[in-house]
């Protein structure tokens, strides 16, 4: 039996290759990044995407795809440094890159997660901590201590009480905070983990990461927390517990991170948490210290508008006598244990 022609109706092949050259031809376009005409979705000069007209859907729906992209973006980066951490973290090391949102992005995220989350639970009149004001608590204690019982505010008027105020606006941007601590923990773990690392970039990159997500996951348990404490009112000794609960994390997830990252062994994820420890201590120690410098240069160029300068030299030298201690005991651990297996 023959085969029918290769233009009978019965095959359909006639009708399909009249609708493949009834497409409009692909029309070339110009790269308004670099200016090369190319055809497609992307430019083979830049790699820019050939978008339509700028609209304020266009950049809404952007942010959505990034958060919600289950092969690239803020989803899945969250997703797998939650539930492997260190097989992610070790991945972006060895190349893979693409499915994971930039470490320096994702503290930039972070620090959008504590802005959201503090002013969302400040707003409801609920409990809530901003990881950006790490140093004053500090500054209000040093505060505390200096004044006289006999007086309420002796401070009141002085360079120090302005450069506080300056710090509370300053801990407004907790981005600032977050990458004071990142640098001084990405420093810690290019000592700690130097046989692990190729490069210092990549002990940054780790320490952004574990930074970053221990912060997110801090801000999560505490805004549920802050709900249900303002809600649901549970009992001091639930508050007490979950409280202490949600600060291991920055201590336990650093650790579980390096652990997994630089290998199966314990000594690893001690030297991890430690390290995250260490950076997020120092953090306040060195804006204390440079709150003394900003203080002493208000009251050095403004004399005539502050009392005095307050307790300068005394949160100077205790910020810089702990600064150098944390220091000597970094470096007696690194030397006393630094020919461990890694």
């Amino acid at each position: 039996m023959s085969s029918p022609p290769d233009d009978d109706p019965a095959t359909g092949t006639a009708d399909s290759e009249v609708s493949e050259t009834a497409q409009p031809p692909a029309v070339p376009q110009t790269c308004a990044n670099c200016g090369r005409t190319f055809i497609g979705k992307y430019c083979p000069g830049c790699g820019q995407r050939a978008e339509s007209e700028l609209s304020i859907l266009h950049i809404l729906g952007g942010f959505v795809r990034e958060l919600v992209d289950t092969d690239r973006g803020l989803w899945r980066t969250f997703r797998d440094l939650t539930l492997r951490p260190g097989t992610a973290v070790r991945g972006y090391l060895a190349g893979s890159r693409r499915p994971f949102t930039s470490p320096g992005r994702y503290l930039l995220v972070g620090a959008l997660v504590v802005t959201v989350i503090s002013t969302t639970l400040q707003g409801i009149g609920a409990s809530g901590s901003n990881i950006g004001r790490l140093a004053v608590p500090a500054a209000n204690g040093f505060e505390d201590a200096m004044q006289d019982s006999s007086e309420t505010t002796p401070l009141e008027g002085t360079a120090w009480r302005a450069a506080v105020q300056d710090l509370e606006q300053f801990g407004a941007y907790p981005a600032l905070v977050l990458v004071l601590i990142a640098g001084l923990v990405g420093l810690l773990y290019w000592v700690l983990f130097r046989r692990n690392t190729n490069f210092p970039a990549e002990a940054f990159a780790v320490a952004t990461y574990a930074t970053a997500h221990a912060v997110i996951l801090l801000q999560c348990a505490d805004f549920i927390f802050g709900l249900l404490e303002h809600y649901g009112a549970p009992g001091s000794r639930i508050s007490t517990v979950f409280k202490w609960a949600s600060q291991m994390i920055l201590l336990v997830y650093p650790g579980l991170l390096t652990y997994g990252c630089f290998g199966a062994n314990v000594w690893n994820g001690v030297k991890g948490s430690l390290g995250f420890a260490w950076g997020f201590i120092e953090a306040p120690l060195v804006a204390l210290a440079g709150l003394a410098g900003y203080t002493k240069w208000l009251h050095w160029t403004h004399p005539d508008a502050y009392s005095g300068d307050g307790p300068v030299a005394v949160v100077a030298v205790i910020s810089t006598a702990v600064l150098l201690l944390v220091h000597g005991i970094l470096e007696y651990a690194r030397y006393r244990y630094g020919g461990r297996s890694e």
